[in-house]
């Protein structure tokens, strides 16, 4: 058993801050920086960037910091702690004992994940209201949740996913060309790679023996066929790669630890585990078994509509899922990039892998109703949705004036300000529920491109609307509307070019699938009618 102590926590630099900081504890001590800093001691540095943290276990001599770019600090912010292990248990009494073996290595970098940022700062507040800090269960029970959070991140994010140019183009070609022969000599051609180089960098860079993955693809699409069409093995063997009905069989059952047709009769079952599309199934009139504490805390607007799901903390409880007795996991295709998880999810039960951020909103739910032999459920839901939109456009008429345009952008880790195309944080509920414009910029360099846009603060007003959507990494809007209208930038867009600035949370809208469209669309009308 273990616990954790908050020693100090606050900003460590910030604008004016005169370099170098010398860091002189308490350790163990967690740095966060909200630009790119660089950490030097007599005999070694790192770099620290943008979305990452530094853990230091130590001091050493001449430890200090500097901003890696340009001569001015940006804020950073750390935190320090003391780490105890559970040593002896007697009738009365527990006695701790000080342990930092279970924490990651000194000076380790590792991504902060975004849904941390609000439990750094609830922390960073509580803490300075609090005189006493022993005295207070919350600031412990804060401190606990946003350490686990970020040290069991450590496991995914050591995980494979795949850098080298040639790999990927490995990966996509087979990924579109699964049902053709694939041949380790022939990929290797491709990329330009003698056979065995070609073999050990597809491994080292994916974490997958070349014919593993080959496999995985196949089979995955495979059991799209099963659970989506009546096909026999036979055809869907052909239609996927594999020489006959016979060899899919035998490797389906290798892969999925489960024949083909005892697959196929799990296409109605309700025992399922959701490690995405959370939305999408509560559309189905589905309610998953469990799911990840990282999709849970993005998904704040959902909670009332699971009141009894399970959530896993991280991958290492494969245990609890298992007690669920789970007959299938609902999964991203990202988590190719973690075959270690994939592989032990498939031990649990099979895991259907769906692609994810990459369909229209209306036609996910229809493609899970399709393959969870829901098509009535999909069709109903989808109804009522275009209803719930067009009551929706009707309430904000009203508010319309001739040539009004809306936007919706994202304020990230990185202080960018990601704009969004119609695949992710409710563009489509924007933009296609709703029917609003979007500046003619932001229709031809984003929803004509079918890409994303990341842009700095200062060029905001080259995108702004006259309602502008803003999603906040914040739970009290209102707070941080005050801090960005203390910026130069947000005044002129406010008071000069008569912008709208309505404020999103973003544990509300991180995801927008399913039911999430529909709860997002009703806070979006209110806001845009100045509604309570």
């Amino acid at each position: 058993m273990l616990t954790y102590e908050l020693l100090d926590t606050g900003l460590l630099a910030d604008e004016g801050t005169i370099r170098p900081v010398m860091l002189t504890g308490p350790f163990p001590m967690i740095i966060i920086p909200t630009q790119p800093i660089a950490i030097r001691a007599e005999k070694r540095s790192c770099r620290i960037g943008k979305g990452q943290f530094v853990l230091l276990l130590h001091p050493e001599q001449d430890f200090h910091m500097v901003p890696s770019e340009g001569e001015a600090f940006a804020p950073v912010y750390c935190l320090s702690f003391n780490s105890y292990r559970l040593a002896k248990r007697e009738q009365d009494t527990l006695i701790y004992v000080a342990d930092t073996a279970h924490l990651p290595g000194h000076g380790q970098v590792m991504e902060f994940p975004r849904y941390a940022e609000g439990l750094l700062k609830n922390l960073m507040a509580q803490f300075q209201q609090t005189q006493k800090v022993s005295a207070t269960p919350k600031l412990h029970l804060l401190l606990h949740e946003l350490l686990d959070t970020i040290f069991e991140r450590k496991r995914i994010d050591i995980s494979f996913v795949t850098h080298d140019q040639a790999i990927q183009q490995a990966v996509t070609y087979i990924k579109q060309h699964f049902a053709a022969p694939l041949t380790r000599s022939f990929m290797a051609n491709m990329t330009g790679f003698n056979e065995s180089y070609f073999s050990s960098l597809f491994k080292k860079e994916t974490g997958w023996g070349f014919a593993e993955y080959v496999n995985q693809i196949r089979i995955d699409q495979a059991k799209r066929m099963l659970l989506g069409t009546n096909d026999k093995l036979q055809d869907i063997a052909l239609k996927t790669g594999f020489a006959d009905g016979s060899y899919l069989g035998k490797t389906f059952t290798k892969y999925v630890h489960l024949s083909a047709s005892s697959f196929r009769k799990r296409r109605h079952t309700n025992r399922i585990v959701s490690i995405q599309f959370l939305g999408a199934l509560l559309a189905l009139n589905i309610q998953p078994l469990a799911t990840t504490r990282e999709l849970l805390q993005s998904s704040h607007l959902l909670h009332k509509h699971l009141p009894n799901i399970v959530e896993i903390e991280s991958f290492d409880q494969m245990e609890v899922l298992r007690q669920l007795a789970p007959e299938l996991i609902v999964a991203p295709t990202y988590l190719y990039n973690y075959p270690d998880i994939l592989k032990a999810l498939e031990q649990i039960a099979p895991v259907l892998t769906l692609p994810w951020g990459q369909l229209d909103k209306l036609e996910e739910v229809q493609l899970l109703g399709t393959l969870l032999g829901r098509t009535q459920e999909a069709e109903d839901w989808m109804t009522r949705l275009q209803q719930s939109a067009q009551e929706a456009r009707t309430i904000i008429k009203p508010f319309l004036e001739p040539g009004m345009t809306a936007g919706i952008y994202e304020l990230g880790h990185d202080n960018l300000w990601l704009i969004p195309y119609l695949s992710v944080r409710s563009a489509y509920t924007l933009y296609q529920l709703l029917g609003l414009s979007a500046p003619q910029c932001i229709q031809q360099e984003v929803l004509q491109t079918g890409k994303h846009l990341k842009v700095e603060e200062q060029d905001v007003p080259l995108y702004s609307a006259s309602h502008m959507f803003l999603i906040v990494p914040a739970d009290d809007t209102e707070s941080f509307r005050e801090k960005l209208m203390q910026r130069s930038v947000w005044q002129r867009l406010v008071y000069e070019q008569g912008c709208q600035l309505h404020l999103l949370k973003l544990n509300d809208f991180w995801f927008d699938d399913g039911l999430s469209l529909e709860l997002q669309l009703d806070v979006m009308v209110k806001l845009f009618t100045n509604q309570s």
